[in-house]
């Protein structure tokens, strides 16, 4: 085997993993957290992750919007109507410099 580096990092990994287990409360912490795991419980310690976070985020926006169109039809297609002005003025632009 000529690379020797990914071998490397696995067996450094490897014994890594051994020599923090030396310590005990490592070892506890870790039969807790696999049990906890095994039985599906979640840590109510843990922060949330940012992925949740922002999900959470896009969802509250997304309703946000939804519940504004559902309220607001006028507004909505005044903003379609805008939208298609400027659009119309850009591609006329075009054609006049083009």
């Amino acid at each position: 085997m000529k690379n020797k580096l990914v071998p490397g990092i696995l067996l450094g990994a490897v014994v890594g993993g051994a020599i923090t287990l030396a310590d005990k409360n490592t070892r506890t912490a870790l039969k807790n957290s696999y049990s906890n795991l095994k039985e599906g419980k979640r840590n109510e310690n843990a922060q949330p992750s940012k992925f949740n976070v922002l999900k959470d985020e896009i969802m509250y926006w997304k309703d946000a919007v939804e519940e504004i169109r559902r309220n607001n039809p006028e507004l909505e297609r005044a903003l379609k109507d805008a939208k298609n002005t400027f659009q119309e003025r850009k591609k006329n632009d075009k054609h006049l410099n083009g």
